[in-house]
Parts: C-alpha cells; sequence; structure tokens
C-alpha cells in the first residue's frame, strides 16, 4: 500500500511539475492511424507482387494545391509523399510502398498520382534516419530526392490551379 502511494504521489508530483514549466510530453503518433487521420489515406494493402512485400496505399484529396506545371505535385502532396513513405516503412518490414492518390473533384474520382519506391531507395534518400519529431522539416529537405529515387506518374489532364 506505501508502494501505491509513493507510486501515485510521484506521478502527481512529475504531472504538476510537467504543468508548471509548460513542458509538454509529446507521444509518437500510432502507425497506421496517423496515415489516416492526417494523410487522407482510406485505406492500407499488404500484398505480395512478384515476391516483394508490398504496401499500397490508397488516398483520396478532396483539393489539390496550387502547382507551377501540369507535370508536378502540389507541396502538400510532396509533404503526404514522404510522410506516408516514412511511416510505412519505419513500422513494417514491406521492401517497397506504393500511393494511388485519388482526386475527388468535380463529382468523380479521377486519379492524381502513383508514386513507387524500393526501401533500399528510401534509405538511400536519407529520410528513413530522421526521427519523428524531424520528419515535417526533413520531409522537406529529402523530398525531392526520395521522388527522384522512386517512379512518380502525375495525372497531367488535372487542372494546374487545383
Amino acid at each position: 500500500m506505501k508502494r501505491l502511494k509513493l507510486l501515485g504521489g510521484v506521478m502527481l508530483f512529475a504531472i504538476v511539475s510537467l504543468m508548471v514549466c509548460g513542458c509538454m510530453v509529446v507521444f509518437p503518433k500510432k502507425y497506421p492511424d496517423v496515415l489516416y487521420k492526417e494523410y487522407d489515406v482510406i485505406k492500407i494493402e499488404n500484398r505480395t507482387i512478384n515476391g516483394v512485400k508490398t504496401a499500397i496505399v490508397y488516398q483520396v484529396k478532396t483539393e489539390i494545391g496550387a502547382r507551377s506545371s501540369p507535370y508536378s505535385l502540389d507541396a502538400d502532396s510532396k509533404k503526404d509523399i514522404g510522410a506516408i513513405t516514412y511511416y510505412v516503412f519505419k513500422n513494417t518490414d514491406v521492401d517497397e510502398v506504393q500511393i494511388i492518390c485519388y482526386y475527388a473533384g468535380g463529382g468523380g474520382l479521377q486519379p492524381y498520382y502513383k508514386f513507387k519506391i524500393k526501401r533500399r531507395d528510401a534509405e538511400l534518400s536519407g529520410l528513413l534516419n530522421v526521427s519523428e519529431k524531424e520528419l515535417p522539416s526533413a520531409t522537406l529537405y529529402y523530398i525531392d530526392k526520395l521522388i527522384s529515387l522512386g517512379d512518380l506518374w502525375i495525372n497531367d489532364r488535372l487542372p494546374v490551379n487545383g
């Protein structure tokens, strides 16, 4: 009983200390919930394709930001590619990630982009070497290399201004 009271007192002290100093405890985001909640993912399939363990991530966007040309991605989609790739490879043992993104504008679903990358190429990009806390800024830094090491197809028939 004394141990329980002591443990309760220590926990209460820790919580009060954190509140007083203004510190915040950051817990890691749970996979795959983070993809569903923050990155418009609607489904994740794990398959073996030609002997390669593959995660196929389906995403639906209702808005596309401004793009410089029909052959480029908007900034949010680049961040999504980096984050989805990061979370899937960090939390599974798949050898390849495929992201299939649809645009739900104009009353129907249209393909927006497809991205595919192997684990080794994602590792070479440097993105998988960062912590989850560094992910938002690291994605901006590593995204061009990540995309260049993977295969990207963009639907050039979608409007450039979203």
